[in-house]
């Protein structure tokens, strides 16, 4: 005991040494998103209004939840104003905390016949996996939801977990209660976070007809038995609570955007635009139609309504003929150059200092990008509701994950990388830690599937992941920083393949490999 929790505080240390090296050396405050939510916070601590804009009158928005703005405004109103080191610190707190969340879901995921020993192994391997994993601590030096959102899914799916535990209704109410809540605030901070309460809910659901249609046909065999009710009420109790608890976090933020914009808002507009604000929706059903990698979101979306879109920039997948890039192209014209004369604009890396050319995306332009858009899809049905889905979910998930930091960038093509921020290196190297961590979870969802009392957790993990990538991969905007949230899910899986590796193990693996090896060789000499 002694000696795991040494091992314990040790690598806390650790944890708490690399995300204090990553505050330290690549602090990050150029994220657009980040500057909003400061916006934000300031806004609510000057003028005590839940505004984005920099001037006079500060109308209000919905265009983001409030969870981290209020954090910020928080943060603000005890340590000074913008002082966004002391969010980097907190935001160090935090994910230790995830980390220790991480190692805790590890022992409750980990088969029942398992010994205290095992069980301690897997904890301090899962503890190891988050504090070193770099796709999620990166996100400590941003202003962004990542942090909170991440910790608040791994408090989430470990309550759910205990809750799903749980057979008596006095115990099991609580706890789904408790989950409706995090899942909640979750969604203050990430508004799709409230998948994952539907991938529990739903996994809740089909444990409880399980158990229920398994009382019922052991009451049948042996008549003296319990009844299935009680099953089916704590079920039922427990969805009830979760629902409670869930709705209750929403209710006031939904409340208010009925009362200041007359709509039923329960969390942010996918495209972040007002009830009266123009939304590009044919431009961007445009873009779902071809773009598979983020590589693409830059330079054709992000910069909507502030930059040129050149076509030279857009792939020719965006394209079926000759004459469809053609429409393109002079659409892109009119866009780029609204009232002017077509002008050949330069990279705006070489213009940074520039002002911003004015650029306009009309509703006319738009509507030609969705006709553009329904006759692609009507050419292509299964490229676009099955190919590009699996093409950005691949995307998203075997990305580099090397955001925020230095040497960021996409891995191919290989004579892209920079040799001096050393890509060639470091980018490897993170790839090679995203299949460690995918390979390692499929093992350790092995593992429990091998265990009939864990099998619901492998249910639990896949009803966690795949509704909310498969929503992500359905979008436009294939951004790996949204798929952080998987990864402590990932490594608390994969820390029970790690645990059942013993000494023994490995020995004996490495003798059957030698001596079927042996035999192999012996087999080619005659």
């Amino acid at each position: 005991m002694k000696r795991h929790l040494a091992i314990g505080i040790a690598l806390t240390i650790a944890a708490l040494g690399f995300r204090l090296f990553l505050v330290l050396r690549v602090p990050n405050d150029d994220d657009d998103d980040g500057r909003f939510y400061a916006q934000i916070a300031r806004n609510l601590l000057d003028h005590r209004g839940y505004s984005g804009e920099e001037e006079e009158p500060y109308v209000p928005t919905y265009a983001r939840v409030p969870g981290y703005p209020v954090f910020l405004a928080g943060v603000y109103s005890v340590f000074g104003r913008d002082n966004n080191t002391a969010v980097r610190f907190i935001q160090i707190l935090l994910d230790v905390v995830t980390c220790w969340l991480v190692a805790l879901l590890a022992v409750a995921w980990a088969p029942i016949g398992w010994e205290r020993e095992k069980r301690r192994r897997a904890m301090l391997i899962a503890l190891a996996l988050a504090a070193a994993c770099p796709f999620s601590a990166v996100f400590i030096t941003t202003m962004l939801t990542e942090t909170w959102s991440t910790l608040l899914v791994a408090a989430f799916v470990l309550v759910a977990t205990l809750g799903l535990k749980s057979k008596r209704c006095k115990t099991s109410a609580p706890l789904w209660l408790a989950a409706g809540l995090l899942a909640g605030v979750a969604t203050m901070f990430r508004p799709d976070s409230a998948l994952f309460l539907g991938g529990a809910g739903v996994m809740l659901l089909i444990a409880g007809l399980l158990q229920t249609f398994a009382r019922l046909r052991r009451s049948s065999e042996e008549p003296g038995r319990e009844g299935a009710r009680p099953i089916l009420a704590t079920t039922l109790v427990s969805l009830l609570a979760v629902t409670i608890g869930f709705a209750s976090v929403l209710a006031p933020w939904t409340i208010r955007n009925a009362r200041v914009f007359g709509v039923f808002q329960a969390v942010a507009p996918p495209y972040a635009n007002m009830p009266d604000e123009f939304a590009p929706f044919g431009y961007i059903a445009w873009l779902r139609t071809w773009v598979d990698d983020e590589r693409y979101v830059s330079p054709v979306e992000d910069g909507l309504g502030l930059y040129p879109i050149l076509i030279e920039r857009i792939p020719d997948q965006a394209f079926d003929s000759p004459e469809e890039r053609d429409l393109v192209r002079e659409l892109l014209d009119r866009y780029n150059n609204p009232g002017k004369p077509a002008t050949d604009p330069s990279d705006e890396d070489d213009h940074a200092g520039d002002p911003a050319p004015a650029v306009q995306m009309t509703p006319e332009i738009d509507a030609e990008f969705g006709q553009i858009a329904r006759e692609r899809i009507a050419r292509h049905p299964w490229r676009y509701y099955a190919v590009l889905p699996l093409k950005r979910a691949a995307s998203l998930w075997f990305d580099t994950h090397s955001q925020y930091y230095p040497f960021q960038c996409q891995l191919f093509p290989l004579y892209d990388l920079d040799t001096q921020a050393h890509q060639q290196y470091w980018l490897w190297l993170f790839a090679l830690l995203t299949w460690f961590y995918t390979i390692a979870g499929l093992i350790g969802v092995g593992v429990m599937w091998k265990t009939e009392s864990s099998r619901r957790w492998v249910l639990l993990l896949v009803l966690l992941i795949l509704p909310r990538l498969a929503f992500l991969a359905a979008q436009e905007h294939p951004e790996s920083r949204y798929t952080v949230e998987f990864f402590p899910l990932i490594a608390a899986a994969g820390s029970l393949a790690l645990a059942s590796l013993t000494l023994d193990r490995i020995r004996r693996g490495l003798a059957r490999a030698k001596a079927s090896c042996r035999r192999r060789c012996i087999i080619d000499s005659f």
